[in-house]
C-alpha cells in the first residue's frame, strides 16, 4: 500500500510529468496505489481555487475523475490517525522540527495504515518511522 501525496498526483495532472513519477507509476498495479482524506482536501483546495481564478473546471473534472479512480481506496483520518497526529507535531516540536498540521496527519495515516508514502518531500516527514519513497528520484 503506497499513500500518494498531493505533489505526486499534482505531477501526474500536469500535460507533461515528470518521467521518473510517470515510469514509476506505470511500473505498479494501480490497485497498490491509495489516498487520505488530506490529500483529497488539497487537491479540492487547489481545483476551487484554479476554478475561482480563471473560471475554468478543468481541475474539478480531474478531481472528479480522481476520486472515482480512488474509490474505495482512501484511507480515512479517524480516531487512531488523530491521537498519532498529535504525538507527531508534539514529538516535532520538541526535537525543533517543525512539521505542518497535513503533513503530520498525513503521516499519522500512513503509519495507523502500514502505508508507504509517496513524496517529492521526503524531507519534511524524516525521523517518524515513516517508509517514505520518492518517484522523482525514480522510487
Amino acid at each position: 500500500m503506497i499513500l500518494l501525496d498531493t505533489n505526486i498526483i499534482s505531477e501526474l495532472e500536469k500535460p507533461a510529468p515528470d518521467r521518473n513519477v510517470a515510469s514509476w507509476m506505470k511500473a505498479r498495479p494501480s490497485t497498490e496505489f491509495y489516498l487520505c482524506d488530506v490529500v483529497v482536501m488539497e487537491q479540492s483546495y487547489g481545483a476551487e481555487r484554479f476554478l475561482l481564478r480563471t473560471k475554468s473546471d478543468r481541475y474539478i473534472r480531474i478531481f472528479n475523475a480522481l476520486l472515482a479512480s480512488f474509490q474505495g481506496r482512501i484511507f480515512r483520518f479517524d480516531q487512531k490517525s488523530a491521537i498519532e497526529t498529535g504525538r507527531i507535531r508534539a514529538r516535532r516540536e520538541r526535537s525543533g522540527h517543525q512539521i505542518s498540521v497535513q503533513d503530520a496527519m498525513i503521516a499519522a495515516i500512513c503509519l495507523a495504515n502500514g502505508a508507504t508514502l509517496a513524496t517529492r518531500n521526503t524531507k519534511d516527514f524524516e525521523g517518524l518511522d515513516l517508509k517514505l519513497i520518492n518517484p522523482f528520484e525514480g522510487g
